[in-house]
């Protein structure tokens, strides 16, 4: 009798100490001994700040551009202007568009791109700010898109298109207040 309770002790002795056997391994499961679980690399891209110069875009793309030149070739070497000029970049070749691919991490992003990717409901609270706002500064604007938020202009006025100073100032209010 002594005998099966010191082998049902040992057992239960094992289970209830994970049964390790004196090994180091990672779990499986996340307990307080895992390391942190990965971010997004997606959602931690950099972010131009709205007052940026294009000498500070120029800069902060520098890495992603260098990437995409690694990854996709000396094509690529004009890709930060690119970017900066026409938001982004389109690769026709498979090559490319694993590079693009491989790159996204470094790629920066406007801030209101970030955002409409990263937290709608906030994107969307900006746009509305960013339409009344330009509709009081009388800009005749197209109805908001229900889904997005996002408008455009019926007509360009005697206050200019959206490059013009007074829509991005209601922009850049919307957007950092």
């Amino acid at each position: 009798m002594s005998y099966r309770f010191a082998i049902m002790a040992a057992g239960l002795a094992c289970v209830l100490s994970g049964c390790s056997g004196g090994t180091t391994e990672t779990p499986s499961v996340a307990t307080l001994r895992s390391a942190p679980a990965p971010s997004s690399s997606a959602a931690a891209r950099p972010v131009f700040a709205f007052d940026a110069t294009e000498d500070d875009k120029l800069s902060m793309a520098a890495p992603w551009a260098g990437c995409m030149v690694t990854n996709g070739g000396p094509e690529y070497e004009s890709s930060a202007e690119t970017l900066i000029a026409k938001g982004g970049i389109i690769a026709d070749d498979a090559k490319g568009r694993a590079a693009l691919a491989t790159c996204l991490p470094l790629q920066p992003e406007a801030f209101d791109e970030h955002q409409k990717r990263t937290d709608l409901v906030a994107f969307k609270d900006n746009q509305r700010e960013w339409y009344l706002c330009a509709k009081a500064a009388g800009y005749k604007l197209t109805v908001p898109d229900p889904d997005t938020a996002q408008f455009g202009l019926a007509e360009i006025g005697p206050d200019g298109d959206f490059g013009s100073p007074k829509i991005q100032e209601c922009r850049r209010k919307a957007f950092t207040d």
